[in-house]
């Protein structure tokens, strides 16, 4: 048998280049089959939000030094995700499907990242790859993909194995090279989003363990420890700094222990219906994929390798306590999140709403197939040809039934999207047509009704500074609904005396400051209280029935059409 420890290049090579070069192509090109139809999408619910607010900004600089999360001060520091929506903005522009391009583009790569981490610790090609697509195709995963606003889990994803191939590497080479890579990557996936802390546990490991096998490199082994830690040290600083706190102000009122006892419990409860999507997988690729792992778990039990007494490799049994740790670490530090939103899968819901949740999983499942791999190369190490055979063939039939679930799912995300889209076209082809003030802009949308998928988390005033095709026109207008705008996104160089008769929002009496990200500014504002009605003659209402705005402001100047400004 060939010795394993020739399957371990360095970290940025693998034996046989041309075979791996193969199976990764295979792995990007099945992706983007299956992924494809969601491609004819569009916007979903923070998106808006977060797209406003990319073009407004101006510059990228001061996210990395300001509490840039727009609805709440306090609540997220993610200066890397916050920065990937602005770049994309500076070259995509607000076109959907070049944005969407680049977010499977960058799934894609977090699926190659997975397949490298596995080459590293010599995991066989082709089961390697297997295991890839089975995370790469999952519905969940594939859903986190197609929601814009989800790219901070893709990102703090991809730098996570990016960091953990690069410990593999510096582990069995010692070189300096790879120790900086890991520790770069490990910040820049704290950087992008709070899960990517999940990456601490998987270093400490190997990095611990190897301080406990190998005395001669004990002090080596322990620095780096001590140096993944510093990095977090950096991260919580850099926090603090920014957002003037360590933990977050995401949960409001909730206490953040309850909070995490609360998310904990809603995410573990939930985790079994997203992991395996069983209530929305039926028919024949239900039971394909039944049969598939039934199989599977048969190959394991039944062939050679299960009585060969061939111990694990400890590498192997190294990614396996990894992917462990990714599975589960996730869970605790997306706590504060469920405990908000979370609900469990359902059988009825949308693919967009599904897609919404998903992301909550999308760093697990990851780790869900690294811990397969791990689990998987035993057997492949000690079977036969045959029984080699026996376990692919239901791997791959496991790949297909997901891969053709994921497909489906993607037309009807792209369907739904577009489907509860109309009041937003609606919207921006009926402002193009007004004659907006240049000081003291209101347009007020009456009649919106928006989807259960944005609920009244989405605002008007989101949809027209995301995609007005004219930005600058539209900047220094306040944009309102029947239903409670939370917040405004202007540029800065609006007259703040230009938000009245709205006036600044007050809770438990004190006032909610007006914040400044370079050059977006952000109002929080409530309506006048009793109105009076000659405020109108310098608003502008437009009504929304059968798929379209037509403005009412004659009427209601009138009084023959009543508002309630909100």
């Amino acid at each position: 048998m060939k010795p394993e420890s020739s399957d371990c290049q360095n970290m940025f090579r693998f034996a046989r280049p041309a075979s791996s070069v193969l199976a990764a192509f295979t792995i990007v090109a099945i992706v983007a089959g299956v992924c494809w139809p969601g491609v004819h999408g569009f916007w979903g619910r923070d998106d808006f939000m977060q797209l406003a607010a990319a073009r407004l900004v101006g510059s990228p600089w001061p996210l990395f030094v300001q509490d840039a999360y727009v609805p709440a001060p306090g609540a997220v520091f993610r200066p890397l995700g916050f920065v990937s929506f602005w770049l994309g903005t500076a070259v995509f522009g607000t076109n959907y499907a070049a944005h969407i391009i680049g977010d499977l583009t960058l799934h894609a790569g977090v699926a190659l990242a997975l397949f490298g981490v596995l080459r590293s610790v010599a995991i066989p090609r082709w089961l390697a790859a297997l295991c890839c697509l089975l995370f790469a195709v999952h519905p969940a995963v594939v859903g986190t993909a197609l929601w814009w606003s989800a790219r901070f889990d893709l990102l703090a994803a991809l730098f996570t194995l990016l960091s953990l191939r690069a410990a593999f590497a510096y582990r069995e080479q010692g070189r300096t090279i790879a120790l900086a890579f890991a520790l770069v990557c490990a910040l820049a996936a704290m950087l992008c989003k709070e899960v990517g802390l999940a990456v601490l546990a998987p270093l400490s490991w190997l990095w611990g363990c190897w301080a406990w096998q190998a005395p001669a490199l004990r002090a080596r082994a322990l620095r780096a420890v001590v140096l993944v830690w510093l990095c977090a040290v950096v991260y919580f600083g850099w926090r603090w700094c920014a957002l003037g706190t360590f933990s977050s102000d995401l949960t409001g009122s909730l206490p953040i222990t309850h909070a995490l006892a609360k998310g904990l419990l809603d995410w573990v409860q939930q985790a079994p219906g997203y992991l395996s999507f069983g209530v929305q997988i039926g028919g024949l690729r239900g039971a394909v994929l039944l049969l598939a792992i039934v199989a599977i778990l048969g190959v394991v039990k039944f062939s050679p390798a299960s009585h060969s007494g061939v111990k694990p490799h400890a590498r192997r049994l190294d990614l396996a306590v990894c992917g462990f740790c990714l599975v589960v670490v996730p869970a605790l530090l997306q706590a504060p999140v469920a405990a908000l939103n979370a609900v469990p899968l359902r059988a009825d819901m949308s693919a967009v709403e599904a897609a919404m949740q998903s992301r909550l999983y999308y760093l697990s499942l990851a780790g869900t197939a690294a811990l397969l791999a791990a689990l998987l190369a035993q057997c492949w190490q000690a079977a036969m040809s045959y029984w080699r055979v026996a376990l692919v063939v239901p791997l791959a039939a496991a790949v297909i039934a997901l891969g053709s679930v994921s497909h489906t799912d993607a037309r009807a995300f792209a369907r739904r999207s577009v489907q509860i889209s109309g009041v937003a076209r609606a919207a921006i082809e009926a402002v193009d047509r007004l004659d907006l003030p240049p000081s003291r802009c209101h347009v007020v949308f009456l009649g919106v009704e928006p989807a259960p998928e944005w609920s009244i988390f989405v605002s008007m005033d989101s949809v027209m500074k995301a995609l007005s095709p004219d930005l600058a026109r539209v900047a220094h207008c306040y944009f309102h609904t029947d239903y409670v705008t939370y917040f405004h996104l202007l540029a800065a160089t609006r007259d703040a005396a230009d938000a009245a008769p709205w006036g600044p929002l007050h809770i438990d009496g004190a006032v909610v400051p007006s914040r400044r990200i370079g050059d977006l500014a952000i109002d929080y504002l409530t309506p006048p209280a009793p109105v009076d009605t000659r405020e109108f003659a310098s608003m502008r209402f437009l009504r929304y029935r059968d798929g379209r705005f037509d403005e009412v402001s004659a009427q209601v100047l009138a009084g023959t059409l009543a508002v309630r400004l909100q």
